[in-house]
């Protein structure tokens, strides 16, 4: 899996989780007599994951446990969900993803949904002490100043490897694993004719010093060479990460501690004689797991308005939080009045809210069944300018004629997601383009009525507003009296 780069710093031993930065301090890099300036940095410094499962897994299971001894890593404590991880035997491993892995355990982890493979373990892939593999890779970045003019020479940087199994892109305890396909390497810029590079070109476990393997990686040039060059830019891709030193090294792992490791800088001659030699430490550490539980939240408020300019008419009255106060109404007269109704949530899959009255506006509690027709008690639920009005999500109408009197709303969206409809909408019955209206919900018809959504989101919302404006109108047979109803708006976020 190639990751890309995190973060470049001289310093090892950087990493990047949940967008913090967590730096860890090998050392500095150090200097030979020969090449000076000499430093290797690599662009994510995470330890390869190389485990094995524990006992007590079975076809299809989800949840993994690994093994706890015999393997270089022994703690889930740097994987992290999201990653690709390969689990079965070595080589012909299934490729899956974590989707979990639980906060205070550090031996088990979950498989899930993923973009890498399967979801559940398979046939083959769950038998103890299997393979349990999530490698870390990048790139690796060489500057250095020469300290010879070395004609049609060659600079080369070794990288610890082990001896047979260095190349077969599993991740090994303590060196580094050149991968299945050669890693690219880029080479320095050309200066002008002391330096004329010819393509990068890398070899696995190449070269012997003493008892250790080393990769090897050139970039070999043509020209006269030059006493104080500095090159900043040859830059190795790709390479795997060690897992964490096992308990047969000198210096087994420690967590929370670096393992450290001598790449080679050489400077060749045309007979590959090594001139000037520069050896300097590089850390691979754990990554720094970051967690934090956000609550689920939503807050919804309510809020009268001043009269004016709302739902494109200009309102009539003032209301409050809890009231749309009417007042004394004129004979077949609009009058109008609009509150702001704004919600905020961190419910991944957005809100909605709805709404219902408890009936039509009555006097003296009269019960207003059935759009309380015929009863002189009650003010009720316009059915619009052709008479089709009613409270579902598209039996809006145009409603501009006072005399067809009753009650009923529309809505001005000013930054929601989406709105159920707004006074300039334009489809069904409504085509005046600026008077769209709908009844509300009335829970007690007598067949009550559900709340009707009037605005949502499908994702977070921050402070998202829409205005709902309530119009009025009355005739002259309309028993004189105090009318009154409620509406019940309710939000509900959908985590």
């Amino acid at each position: 899996m190639k990751i890309s780069p995190l973060f470049r710093k001289s310093l090892v031993g950087v990493v990047v989780i949940g967008g913090l930065a967590v730096a860890s301090v090998i050392g500095r890099e150090s200097y030979s007599a020969n090449m000076t300036n000499v430093s290797v940095t690599l662009s994510n410094s995470r330890l390869s994951f190389k485990g094995k499962l524990a006992a007590g897994h079975t076809l299809g299971t989800s949840q993994i446990t690994i093994g706890t001894s015999g393997v270089p890593s022994i703690s889930t404590e740097h994987l992290y969900a999201g990653q690709n991880v390969r689990i079965g035997e070595l080589y012909s491993m299934g490729s899956y993803t974590v989707t979990e892995v639980p906060n205070g355990s550090t031996t088990t982890f979950t498989i899930g949904a993923n973009t890498f493979g399967d979801t559940t373990l398979l046939a083959g892939d769950f038998d103890t002490g299997d393979d349990v593999i999530a490698s870390q890779s990048g790139s690796m970045t060489v500057a250095f100043t020469t300290a010879n003019a070395i004609a049609s020479g060659i600079f080369q940087v070794l990288i610890p490897s082990a001896t047979t199994v260095g190349a077969d892109g599993i991740p090994d305890p303590g060196t580094f694993d050149f991968g299945t396909a050669a890693p690219t390497v880029t080479c320095p810029a050309d200066v002008g004719s002391t330096y004329d590079f010819t393509a990068g070109a890398a070899t696995a476990s190449a070269v012997l010093i003493g008892s250790q393997w080393y990769h090897s990686y050139i970039c070999a040039y043509s020209g006269t060479g030059a006493v104080g060059t500095s090159f900043s830019t040859m830059t190795i891709s790709n390479i795997i990460n060690p897992a964490p030193k096992d308990a047969g090294d000198p210096n087994p792992h420690v967590v929370g501690t670096a393992d450290t490791y001598k790449p080679i800088i050489r400077h060749l001659n045309n007979a590959t004689t090594p001139i000037d030699t520069t050896t300097i430490s590089i850390g691979a550490i754990e990554a720094v797991r970051v967690t934090a539980t956000v609550a689920p939240q939503i807050t919804f408020s309510i809020a009268g308005t001043t009269a004016g300019s709302y739902c494109g008419l200009t309102t009539t009255v003032d209301t409050e939080a809890t009231a749309v106060p009417f007042g004394e109404l004129i004979l077949d007269t609009f009058a109008s009045g609009a509150q702001a109704l704004t919600v905020s949530t961190n419910g991944a899959d957005g809100y909605s809210v709805t709404a219902i009255e408890n009936d039509q506006l009555s006097r003296n509690n009269t019960a207003c069944t059935d759009d309380g027709v015929g009863i002189a008690n009650c003010i009720v639920d316009t059915l619009g300018d052709q008479g089709g009005m009613g409270h579902t999500a598209t039996a809006y109408e145009d409603w501009t004629v006072p005399t067809n009197n009753g009650f009923a709303y529309t809505l001005e969206n000013v930054d929601a997601a989406a709105a159920a409809f707004q006074y300039s909408t334009t489809a069904g019955a409504c085509a005046d383009a600026g008077d769209c209206y709908r009844q509300f919900a009335d829970l007690y018809d007598s067949t009550p009525q559900d709340p009707v959504e009037i605005f949502s989101s499908t994702t977070v919302a921050d402070l998202e507003t829409v205005n709902v404006c309530y119009k009025i109108s009355i005739d002259s047979v309309q028993a004189a009296g105090e009318y009154e109803n409620y509406i019940t708006y309710t939000a509900t976020a959908n985590f």
